[in-house]
Protein backbone atom coordinates (compact mmCIF):
# COMPACT_ATOMS: atom_id res chain seq x y z
CA UNK A 1 0.00 0.00 0.00
CA UNK A 2 1.93 3.04 -0.98
CA UNK A 3 1.30 6.80 -1.40
CA UNK A 4 1.56 9.44 -4.50
CA UNK A 5 1.80 13.14 -3.27
CA UNK A 6 0.98 15.60 -6.09
CA UNK A 7 3.56 18.38 -5.53
CA UNK A 8 2.15 22.14 -7.26
CA UNK A 9 3.54 25.52 -7.27
CA UNK A 10 1.07 26.14 -4.09
CA UNK A 11 4.70 24.18 -2.26
CA UNK A 12 7.43 26.86 -3.08
CA UNK A 13 5.23 30.01 -2.46
CA UNK A 14 4.76 28.36 0.92
CA UNK A 15 8.07 28.69 1.40
CA UNK A 16 7.84 32.45 0.30
CA UNK A 17 8.93 32.13 -2.87
CA UNK A 18 8.29 33.96 -5.79
CA UNK A 19 7.10 31.43 -8.05
CA UNK A 20 3.96 32.19 -9.34
CA UNK A 21 3.14 33.38 -13.10
CA UNK A 22 2.51 36.86 -12.27
CA UNK A 23 5.61 37.03 -10.20
CA UNK A 24 7.45 35.66 -13.30
CA UNK A 25 5.73 38.50 -16.11
CA UNK A 26 7.07 41.10 -13.54
CA UNK A 27 10.86 39.98 -13.75
CA UNK A 28 10.43 39.81 -17.20
CA UNK A 29 9.22 43.06 -17.64
CA UNK A 30 12.19 44.11 -15.57
CA UNK A 31 14.59 42.13 -17.78
CA UNK A 32 13.13 43.31 -21.19
CA UNK A 33 13.34 47.32 -19.85
CA UNK A 34 16.47 46.77 -18.92
CA UNK A 35 17.99 45.49 -21.96
CA UNK A 36 17.12 48.99 -23.98
CA UNK A 37 19.71 50.32 -21.97
CA UNK A 38 21.83 48.64 -24.76
CA UNK A 39 20.07 48.60 -28.01
CA UNK A 40 21.45 50.90 -30.42
CA UNK A 41 18.25 50.94 -32.46
CA UNK A 42 14.98 52.05 -32.45
CA UNK A 43 13.42 49.14 -32.11
CA UNK A 44 13.82 46.20 -30.10
CA UNK A 45 11.72 42.89 -29.99
CA UNK A 46 12.43 39.43 -28.17
CA UNK A 47 9.73 37.32 -30.07
CA UNK A 48 6.61 38.58 -27.31
CA UNK A 49 7.17 42.35 -27.34
CA UNK A 50 8.46 44.46 -30.06
CA UNK A 51 9.04 48.13 -28.41
CA UNK A 52 9.43 50.73 -30.88
CA UNK A 53 10.92 54.30 -29.94
CA UNK A 54 9.82 57.26 -32.45
CA UNK A 55 12.72 59.34 -32.04
CA UNK A 56 16.65 57.92 -32.21
CA UNK A 57 17.52 54.94 -30.10
CA UNK A 58 16.40 53.12 -27.10
CA UNK A 59 20.91 53.69 -25.79
CA UNK A 60 20.49 57.32 -26.39
CA UNK A 61 16.96 57.51 -24.58
CA UNK A 62 18.09 55.59 -21.09
CA UNK A 63 21.23 58.49 -21.38
CA UNK A 64 19.02 61.31 -21.90
CA UNK A 65 16.34 60.27 -19.12
CA UNK A 66 18.50 61.00 -16.03
CA UNK A 67 15.40 60.98 -14.07
CA UNK A 68 14.35 57.37 -15.04
CA UNK A 69 17.28 56.43 -12.72
CA UNK A 70 14.59 56.78 -9.50
CA UNK A 71 12.02 55.05 -11.33
CA UNK A 72 10.33 51.42 -11.06
CA UNK A 73 10.37 49.10 -14.26
CA UNK A 74 6.58 49.69 -13.82
CA UNK A 75 6.79 53.48 -14.20
CA UNK A 76 9.20 53.45 -17.05
CA UNK A 77 6.82 51.05 -18.82
CA UNK A 78 3.94 52.81 -18.01
CA UNK A 79 6.28 55.47 -18.98
CA UNK A 80 6.34 53.94 -22.52
CA UNK A 81 2.55 52.89 -22.97
CA UNK A 82 1.23 56.09 -22.05
CA UNK A 83 3.17 58.03 -24.80
CA UNK A 84 2.02 56.57 -27.80
CA UNK A 85 3.61 59.65 -30.18
CA UNK A 86 6.81 58.67 -29.12
CA UNK A 87 6.84 54.87 -28.51
CA UNK A 88 4.99 51.42 -29.87
CA UNK A 89 4.19 48.87 -27.46
CA UNK A 90 3.56 45.29 -29.64
CA UNK A 91 3.16 42.30 -28.14
CA UNK A 92 3.05 39.24 -29.86
CA UNK A 93 -0.29 37.39 -29.98
CA UNK A 94 0.22 34.81 -26.88
CA UNK A 95 1.37 37.58 -25.23
CA UNK A 96 -1.07 39.65 -25.36
CA UNK A 97 -2.90 37.40 -23.85
CA UNK A 98 -1.51 36.75 -21.25
CA UNK A 99 -0.67 40.28 -20.26
CA UNK A 100 -4.78 41.15 -20.72
CA UNK A 101 -5.66 37.77 -18.79
CA UNK A 102 -2.99 39.38 -16.06
CA UNK A 103 -4.56 42.97 -15.96
CA UNK A 104 -8.36 41.88 -15.84
CA UNK A 105 -8.11 39.45 -12.99
CA UNK A 106 -4.67 39.71 -11.27
CA UNK A 107 -3.23 36.46 -12.03
CA UNK A 108 -2.85 33.93 -15.34
CA UNK A 109 -2.69 30.67 -16.13
CA UNK A 110 0.25 30.74 -19.31
CA UNK A 111 -0.46 27.05 -20.29
CA UNK A 112 -4.36 27.82 -20.54
CA UNK A 113 -3.77 30.51 -22.06
CA UNK A 114 -2.04 28.92 -24.65
CA UNK A 115 -4.65 26.11 -25.66
CA UNK A 116 -7.20 28.80 -25.83
CA UNK A 117 -5.30 30.47 -28.44
CA UNK A 118 -4.19 27.25 -29.95
CA UNK A 119 -7.77 25.75 -29.90
CA UNK A 120 -8.83 28.95 -32.06
CA UNK A 121 -6.99 28.84 -34.60
CA UNK A 122 -6.56 26.75 -37.55
CA UNK A 123 -3.30 28.45 -39.85
CA UNK A 124 -0.65 25.99 -39.73
CA UNK A 125 1.80 29.06 -40.05
CA UNK A 126 0.21 31.17 -37.22
CA UNK A 127 0.43 27.72 -35.46
CA UNK A 128 3.84 27.60 -35.65
CA UNK A 129 4.06 30.83 -34.27
CA UNK A 130 2.52 30.94 -31.01
CA UNK A 131 4.47 28.10 -30.99
CA UNK A 132 7.87 29.69 -30.70
CA UNK A 133 6.32 32.32 -28.47
CA UNK A 134 5.68 29.77 -25.86
CA UNK A 135 9.01 28.19 -26.38
CA UNK A 136 10.48 31.95 -25.93
CA UNK A 137 8.44 32.09 -22.63
CA UNK A 138 9.80 28.60 -21.46
CA UNK A 139 13.43 29.92 -21.45
CA UNK A 140 12.60 32.67 -20.02
CA UNK A 141 10.75 30.76 -17.15
CA UNK A 142 13.79 28.30 -16.65
CA UNK A 143 15.86 31.49 -16.32
CA UNK A 144 13.74 33.05 -13.67
CA UNK A 145 13.48 29.60 -11.66
CA UNK A 146 17.53 28.88 -11.59
CA UNK A 147 17.59 32.95 -10.53
CA UNK A 148 15.15 31.98 -8.02
CA UNK A 149 16.31 28.68 -6.67
CA UNK A 150 19.94 30.43 -6.74
CA UNK A 151 19.08 33.69 -4.41
CA UNK A 152 17.31 31.36 -2.38
CA UNK A 153 19.60 29.97 0.90
CA UNK A 154 19.03 26.11 1.51
CA UNK A 155 15.61 26.12 3.01
CA UNK A 156 15.17 24.43 5.90
CA UNK A 157 12.84 21.30 6.52
CA UNK A 158 9.58 22.49 8.08
CA UNK A 159 8.88 19.38 10.33
CA UNK A 160 4.75 19.71 10.24
CA UNK A 161 4.71 19.36 6.64
CA UNK A 162 7.56 16.48 6.41
CA UNK A 163 5.17 15.09 9.07
CA UNK A 164 2.10 15.10 6.63
CA UNK A 165 4.42 13.72 3.59
CA UNK A 166 5.52 10.55 6.09
CA UNK A 167 1.91 9.89 7.69
CA UNK A 168 0.22 6.88 8.34
CA UNK A 169 -3.14 5.96 6.08
CA UNK A 170 -5.87 6.62 7.72
CA UNK A 171 -8.45 3.96 7.41
CA UNK A 172 -11.22 7.12 7.78
CA UNK A 173 -9.68 8.67 4.20
CA UNK A 174 -9.66 5.42 2.79
CA UNK A 175 -13.22 5.30 -0.28
CA UNK A 176 -15.84 3.06 1.06
CA UNK A 177 -15.64 1.09 -1.96
CA UNK A 178 -11.99 0.60 -1.58
CA UNK A 179 -12.31 -0.39 2.15
CA UNK A 180 -12.17 -4.31 2.04
CA UNK A 181 -8.99 -4.22 0.09
CA UNK A 182 -7.16 -1.72 2.92
CA UNK A 183 -8.21 -3.68 5.49
CA UNK A 184 -7.12 -6.95 3.79
CA UNK A 185 -3.45 -5.29 3.77
CA UNK A 186 -3.41 -4.75 7.37
CA UNK A 187 -4.71 -8.05 8.10
CA UNK A 188 -2.03 -9.14 6.36
CA UNK A 189 0.57 -6.92 7.75
CA UNK A 190 -0.69 -8.51 11.37
CA UNK A 191 1.18 -12.05 10.26
CA UNK A 192 4.62 -10.24 9.14
CA UNK A 193 7.91 -11.42 10.70
CA UNK A 194 9.84 -8.98 12.25
CA UNK A 195 12.06 -8.60 9.51
CA UNK A 196 9.39 -7.80 7.22
CA UNK A 197 8.62 -5.15 9.50
CA UNK A 198 11.28 -3.95 9.68
CA UNK A 199 11.49 -2.91 6.58
CA UNK A 200 8.02 -1.28 6.48
CA UNK A 201 9.40 0.64 9.10
CA UNK A 202 12.57 1.07 7.72
CA UNK A 203 13.52 5.33 6.85
CA UNK A 204 10.67 6.50 9.14
CA UNK A 205 11.06 8.54 12.31
CA UNK A 206 12.77 6.11 14.65
CA UNK A 207 11.39 7.66 17.90
CA UNK A 208 7.82 7.64 16.36
CA UNK A 209 7.14 4.80 14.91
CA UNK A 210 8.90 1.73 16.37
CA UNK A 211 8.17 -2.16 15.78
CA UNK A 212 7.94 -2.86 19.02
CA UNK A 213 4.37 -1.40 19.41
CA UNK A 214 3.23 -4.02 16.97
CA UNK A 215 4.59 -6.88 18.71
CA UNK A 216 3.19 -5.48 21.95
CA UNK A 217 -0.45 -4.92 20.22
CA UNK A 218 -0.17 -8.80 18.99
CA UNK A 219 1.26 -10.14 22.57
CA UNK A 220 -1.84 -8.45 24.16
CA UNK A 221 -4.26 -10.14 21.47
CA UNK A 222 -4.68 -7.11 19.34
CA UNK A 223 -6.73 -8.00 15.72
CA UNK A 224 -8.07 -5.84 12.52
CA UNK A 225 -11.10 -5.35 14.67
CA UNK A 226 -9.21 -3.35 17.62
CA UNK A 227 -7.46 -1.23 14.60
CA UNK A 228 -11.15 -0.45 13.00
CA UNK A 229 -12.65 0.01 16.67
CA UNK A 230 -9.90 2.90 17.02
CA UNK A 231 -8.97 0.86 20.54
CA UNK A 232 -6.70 2.52 22.03
CA UNK A 233 -2.69 1.88 21.73
CA UNK A 234 -2.84 0.25 18.18
CA UNK A 235 0.29 0.37 16.69
CA UNK A 236 0.11 3.27 13.60
CA UNK A 237 2.78 1.57 12.27
CA UNK A 238 0.70 -0.84 10.85
CA UNK A 239 -0.61 2.09 9.08
CA UNK A 240 2.45 3.47 6.77
CA UNK A 241 2.83 3.52 3.42
CA UNK A 242 5.08 1.17 1.74
CA UNK A 243 6.53 3.43 -0.55
CA UNK A 244 5.79 6.89 -1.25
CA UNK A 245 6.26 8.75 -4.43
CA UNK A 246 6.74 12.83 -4.51
CA UNK A 247 5.32 13.59 -7.67
CA UNK A 248 7.01 17.01 -8.57
CA UNK A 249 5.15 18.78 -10.91
CA UNK A 250 7.21 21.97 -10.21
CA UNK A 251 10.69 22.37 -11.86
CA UNK A 252 12.11 23.68 -8.89
CA UNK A 253 13.71 20.78 -6.18
CA UNK A 254 12.49 22.51 -3.14
CA UNK A 255 9.88 19.85 -2.27
CA UNK A 256 12.41 17.09 -2.80
CA UNK A 257 15.04 17.93 -0.15
CA UNK A 258 12.38 16.07 2.06
CA UNK A 259 13.25 13.30 0.57
CA UNK A 260 16.84 11.09 1.01
CA UNK A 261 18.31 10.94 -2.88
CA UNK A 262 18.84 7.68 -4.26
CA UNK A 263 15.84 5.48 -2.40
CA UNK A 264 13.89 2.81 -3.83
CA UNK A 265 11.07 3.36 -0.87
CA UNK A 266 10.95 7.50 -1.12
CA UNK A 267 10.81 8.37 -4.69
CA UNK A 268 11.67 11.56 -6.34
CA UNK A 269 9.75 11.86 -9.81
CA UNK A 270 9.69 15.33 -11.57
CA UNK A 271 6.92 14.35 -13.97
CA UNK A 272 7.20 18.18 -15.85
CA UNK A 273 11.58 17.72 -15.98
CA UNK A 274 13.74 20.07 -13.24
CA UNK A 275 15.74 22.79 -14.67
CA UNK A 276 18.74 21.22 -15.21
CA UNK A 277 17.90 19.93 -18.03
CA UNK A 278 16.16 22.21 -19.93
CA UNK A 279 15.51 20.25 -23.02
CA UNK A 280 13.38 17.89 -21.31
CA UNK A 281 11.11 20.33 -19.56
CA UNK A 282 7.38 20.02 -20.14
CA UNK A 283 5.21 23.06 -20.82
CA UNK A 284 2.26 22.85 -22.25
CA UNK A 285 -1.60 21.91 -21.98
CA UNK A 286 -2.50 17.98 -21.09
CA UNK A 287 -6.53 17.46 -21.22
CA UNK A 288 -7.40 14.54 -23.63
CA UNK A 289 -10.68 15.20 -21.86
CA UNK A 290 -11.12 18.65 -23.72
CA UNK A 291 -14.22 18.84 -26.24
CA UNK A 292 -11.79 20.44 -28.60
CA UNK A 293 -8.40 18.26 -27.91
CA UNK A 294 -10.34 15.78 -30.98
CA UNK A 295 -10.15 18.52 -33.63
CA UNK A 296 -6.80 19.08 -32.97
CA UNK A 297 -5.73 15.54 -33.13
CA UNK A 298 -7.47 15.92 -36.93
CA UNK A 299 -5.24 18.61 -38.03
CA UNK A 300 -2.95 17.14 -40.36
CA UNK A 301 0.10 19.36 -39.23
CA UNK A 302 3.03 18.66 -36.78
CA UNK A 303 2.19 21.55 -34.98
CA UNK A 304 -0.94 21.47 -33.23
CA UNK A 305 -0.12 18.62 -31.42
CA UNK A 306 3.62 19.64 -30.29
CA UNK A 307 3.13 21.05 -26.41
CA UNK A 308 0.50 18.49 -25.96
CA UNK A 309 2.42 17.53 -22.48
CA UNK A 310 0.71 14.12 -22.81
CA UNK A 311 2.56 13.44 -26.29
CA UNK A 312 5.62 15.14 -24.61
CA UNK A 313 5.84 12.23 -21.66
CA UNK A 314 6.86 9.99 -24.15
CA UNK A 315 9.97 11.84 -24.40
CA UNK A 316 10.99 10.89 -20.81
CA UNK A 317 10.67 7.96 -18.41
CA UNK A 318 9.02 9.95 -15.69
CA UNK A 319 6.04 8.57 -17.28
CA UNK A 320 6.09 5.15 -17.01
CA UNK A 321 7.92 5.38 -14.02
CA UNK A 322 4.41 6.16 -12.44
CA UNK A 323 2.68 4.26 -14.13
CA UNK A 324 4.58 1.00 -12.75
CA UNK A 325 4.33 2.70 -9.47
CA UNK A 326 0.35 3.00 -9.79
CA UNK A 327 0.50 -0.54 -11.19
CA UNK A 328 2.37 -2.19 -8.13
CA UNK A 329 0.22 -1.46 -5.21
CA UNK A 330 -2.98 0.54 -3.86
CA UNK A 331 -2.67 3.74 -3.39
CA UNK A 332 -3.87 6.87 -1.41
CA UNK A 333 -3.24 10.42 -3.17
CA UNK A 334 -1.92 13.16 -1.01
CA UNK A 335 -1.88 16.87 -3.06
CA UNK A 336 -0.17 19.48 -1.69
CA UNK A 337 0.00 22.76 -3.32
CA UNK A 338 -1.53 21.78 -6.57
CA UNK A 339 -4.58 23.55 -8.40
CA UNK A 340 -5.21 20.18 -10.08
CA UNK A 341 -6.11 22.61 -13.11
CA UNK A 342 -7.29 21.15 -16.44
CA UNK A 343 -3.71 21.79 -17.90
CA UNK A 344 -2.73 18.43 -16.08
CA UNK A 345 -6.23 16.65 -16.94
CA UNK A 346 -5.35 13.75 -18.73
CA UNK A 347 -2.46 12.44 -16.20
CA UNK A 348 -4.64 13.48 -13.07
CA UNK A 349 -7.60 11.29 -14.94
CA UNK A 350 -5.20 8.19 -14.51
CA UNK A 351 -4.19 9.11 -11.52
CA UNK A 352 -7.72 9.32 -10.14
CA UNK A 353 -9.33 6.97 -11.49
CA UNK A 354 -7.27 4.12 -11.53
CA UNK A 355 -8.42 0.93 -10.04
CA UNK A 356 -5.88 1.10 -7.39
CA UNK A 357 -6.40 4.29 -6.34
CA UNK A 358 -8.29 4.21 -2.62
CA UNK A 359 -8.10 7.73 -1.53
CA UNK A 360 -7.61 11.80 -2.32
CA UNK A 361 -6.42 13.84 0.42
CA UNK A 362 -6.41 17.88 -0.60
CA UNK A 363 -4.24 20.01 1.71
CA UNK A 364 -5.95 23.21 1.40
CA UNK A 365 -4.84 27.05 1.70
CA UNK A 366 -6.11 28.43 4.55
CA UNK A 367 -6.44 32.54 5.41
CA UNK A 368 -8.41 33.97 7.97
CA UNK A 369 -11.20 32.48 7.93
CA UNK A 370 -11.41 31.45 4.42
CA UNK A 371 -9.87 28.73 2.33
CA UNK A 372 -10.30 26.95 -0.80
CA UNK A 373 -11.02 23.16 0.11
CA UNK A 374 -14.32 23.60 -2.60
CA UNK A 375 -11.89 25.37 -5.17
CA UNK A 376 -9.36 22.34 -5.34
CA UNK A 377 -12.00 20.06 -4.72
CA UNK A 378 -14.17 21.97 -7.62
CA UNK A 379 -11.30 20.98 -9.83
CA UNK A 380 -10.67 17.50 -8.90
CA UNK A 381 -14.25 16.86 -10.06
CA UNK A 382 -13.80 18.08 -13.39
CA UNK A 383 -10.72 15.63 -13.92
CA UNK A 384 -13.16 12.77 -13.51
CA UNK A 385 -15.65 11.17 -15.77
CA UNK A 386 -17.35 8.82 -12.91
CA UNK A 387 -18.89 11.19 -10.14
CA UNK A 388 -20.16 8.85 -8.25
CA UNK A 389 -16.19 7.35 -7.98
CA UNK A 390 -15.42 11.07 -6.94
CA UNK A 391 -17.37 11.55 -4.26
CA UNK A 392 -16.32 7.80 -2.71
CA UNK A 393 -12.70 8.53 -3.56
CA UNK A 394 -12.13 12.37 -1.95
CA UNK A 395 -12.02 12.79 1.38
CA UNK A 396 -14.16 15.39 3.06
CA UNK A 397 -13.50 18.71 4.58
CA UNK A 398 -14.17 17.60 7.86
CA UNK A 399 -11.08 15.15 7.78
CA UNK A 400 -8.56 17.30 5.71
CA UNK A 401 -6.31 20.07 6.96
CA UNK A 402 -4.56 23.27 6.09
CA UNK A 403 -1.21 22.51 4.24
CA UNK A 404 1.63 24.48 6.59
CA UNK A 405 3.56 27.56 5.38
CA UNK A 406 7.39 27.42 5.76
CA UNK A 407 8.72 29.77 7.45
Amino acid sequence: MNRIILIGNGFDLAYGLKTSYADFIDWYWEQRINTLKSEHTNESDDGLCKLIINYGIWSSYYTDASTFDKLSIYDILNNIQSQKDKFKVIPSRLFQGIITELNDKKWVDIENEYYNLLTSIDDSDEIKGINNELSIIKKYLADYLKEIEKNTANPSINYDIENILFKPILAKDVAVSSSEVFWDIIDDRLKYKEQKLNELIDGYHKIQYNPSHVKEFKEKGGSVDCIKAETSGYPIELLLPDRIMLLNFNYTDIADKYFPKNSDKFIVNHIHGTLNNFENIIFGYGDEQDKTFKDLQKRNDKESLKNIKTIKYLEAPAYRKLLAFMESSPYQIFIIGHSCGQSDGTLLNTLFEHKNCISIKPFYYKNGDTDNYMEIVQNISRNFTDMKLMRDRVVNKTQCEPMPQAE
